[in-house]
């Protein structure tokens, strides 16, 4: 008796090994996980092809006959909500490993629940075409769902569906509809408008968000309840957002143990926030941010917070950073309402993240001699999402200055020099 490895395994049953590790998955194989490698016993992989023998034939027709005939049969069998659960754990590794947030994950998890597993729950995994998904997306539509969620909802359905061709329980994928998703920008507030935002945050610094009944409460904690109070910092925030180019979900993680004050050729901050988006490069930011930083810390000092591992933002919410996100988020929006800045002028609903596209077309249209590599580097993103989304709103008459601009003669500037 001895121990195989998956590709032993694979060996020895003549069975891929993506095969293998589904039938572990569902118990028709016996297998034992051991430091994060799946390991075999030969005489149990050896009792289970002994299994697929019959008495009246075996002398005449190879075990591994039976062995496919068995893979077929699974094949037919197979209903879509079996896979679910295994692309679920896929996606949960995932959210271990860090490549996925655990709101991503609840998103799936409910986009599964509402629409999709009531369709294709009793669905075989090999009748599923493209008639089948055309009829989907046609129930979606008659549920006035956009084409966006649409998109979102067939990623899912595709990703149970490559687990099945991983596990050879499908040949090939089928063909997808197409589905065209209205490419709408959250935008960019204007000069004009980021200085009403500041004001109005300002003038509402300290106000309570009232109830029909009362303020508005929140619960920090089991036994720490507080009113619904604008805080000072929301001034600063918006001015650090549009100066930073840092996402709102960097507002969850950011600490003052990620901020340094840089004083030489040029004063800025240098954010070395945590990896973002597969991003882990420090954030240089604009001037502007050193003097919102320094009076954000004094205050924070001044309430006994500002130590290094104490984050910038609702500080006292150390313990609930989701909480404390969607709660900034809920405060910006109060302060939109109140500016009259809620919806954008091609009618989408503007967010905290309205500040991260404001930060970076400022520099796109104020930047001299900006390149958008050098942008895209220090914001986190590629050219290609700049181009695609934050510059999407841009057009030639918001920078007719450099478009009327002309392009000085070497010789006229050397003759300049010399007089």
């Amino acid at each position: 008796m001895r121990t195989l490895t998956l590709d032993e395994a694979s060996s020895f049953l003549r069975l891929a090994p993506q095969e293998i590790m589904y039938k572990v998955e569902i118990g028709l194989l016996p297998g034992a996980t051991l430091n994060n490698e799946l390991l075999f016993i030969d005489t149990d992989l050896a009792d289970y092809v002994r299994g697929y023998y019959h008495p009246a034939i075996t002398k005449n027709i190879n075990p591994q006959d039976f062995i496919q005939f068995n893979v077929s049969h699974e094949k037919q069998h197979t209903l879509f909500s079996e896979l679910i659960p295994h692309m679920l754990r896929i996606e949960e590794n995932r959210v271990r490993r860090g490549e996925l947030s655990q709101k991503s994950l609840s998103i799936t998890r409910n986009r599964l629940a509402k629409w999709i597993t009531p369709y294709f729950n009793d669905i075989q995994i090999n009748e599923i075409g493209y008639v089948v998904l055309e009829a989907f997306i046609e129930g979606l539509s008659e549920a006035e769902i956009n084409g966006a969620a649409i998109t979102q909802y067939l990623i899912i359905i595709r990703k149970v569906l490559n687990y099945a061709l991983l596990t050879n329980l499908i040949t090939s994928l089928p063909h997808f509809p197409k589905v065209k998703a209205p490419r709408t920008s959250r935008g960019a507030f204007t000069i004009t408008m980021y200085r009403l935002l500041l004001k109005t945050a300002w003038r509402m610094r300290d106000a309570l968000y009232m109830m029909q009944n009362g303020p508005k409460e929140i619960h920090l904690n089991e036994v720490s309840v507080m009113d619904v109070k604008m805080p000072r910092d929301m001034t600063r925030l918006i001015g650090f957002m549009v100066n930073s180019f840092i996402r709102p979900s960097d507002l969850k993680f950011i600490q003052h143990k990620h901020v340094e004050i840089i004083n030489g050729d040029y004063l800025y901050l240098r954010l070395s926030l945590p990896e973002n988006k597969k991003h882990n490069q420090p954030i240089v930011t604009l001037t502007a941010g050193v003097g919102i930083y320094k009076r954000l810390l004094l205050d924070a000092q001044s309430r006994g917070y500002g130590k290094p591992n104490d984050y910038l933002f609702l500080p006292e919410m150390a313990k609930r950073r989701d909480h404390a996100l969607r709660y900034l988020g809920f405060l910006f929006s109060w302060i939109l309402d109140k500016a009259n800045l809620k919806i954008g002028p091609k009618g989408q609903t503007r967010t905290l993240y309205c500040l991260r596209h404001t930060s970076i077309t400022f520099r796109l249209l104020y930047g001299e001699g900006v390149d958008l590599l050098t942008l895209a580097k220090n914001a986190r993103t590629s050219v290609n999402m700049i181009e695609k989304h934050y510059a999407s709103t841009l057009n030639g008459e918001m920078n007719v200055g450099l478009l009327h601009s002309k392009r000085v003669r070497k010789s006229n500037t050397i003759n300049n020099k010399k007089r």
